[in-house]
């Protein structure tokens, strides 16, 4: 073989890989900013407290009275507050924040089920 076709196929080789590691770097930059603007999205949200609001404080301006936590969660309290929380008000608050989710749960599936024309489970219906 002669020495142009080794400095054309080290030409090939080099140009190939400075394309794929552009191509690579370019994702990977792509990549990147994606998660720096979730991050930032997610961090606003946080300082804000948009998602749980102000602590202790609920619509009506009081304090969640059959318990005595703050609402912010839910009803659930934060750790702080289940430390000085009655036992039984938190375990009474967790049960029913957990039949509140497993409901609105099973109303979802129902929905998108009906939405999809697919069959319904005896349970969610309420049959069983």
């Amino acid at each position: 073989m002669t020495w142009w076709f080794w400095v054309l196929l080290w030409a090939v080789l080099l140009l190939s890989s400075l394309a794929s590691a552009g191509i690579a770097g370019y994702w990977l930059f792509r990549r990147g900013m994606a998660l720096v603007q979730d991050a930032g999205e997610v961090l606003a949200g946080i300082g804000s407290g948009a998602r749980w609001g102000a602590q202790g404080e609920t619509d009506d301006g009081g304090v969640n009275s059959d318990v005595g936590l703050s609402p912010h969660a839910g009803g659930i309290p934060t750790a702080a507050e289940a430390v000085f929380a009655d036992p039984e008000a938190v375990a009474r608050a967790y049960a029913e924040g957990k039949a509140e989710r497993r409901n609105a749960r099973r109303l979802r599936r129902v929905e998108r089920r009906a939405r999809r024309g697919q069959p319904q489970s005896l349970s969610d219906v309420g049959l069983i």
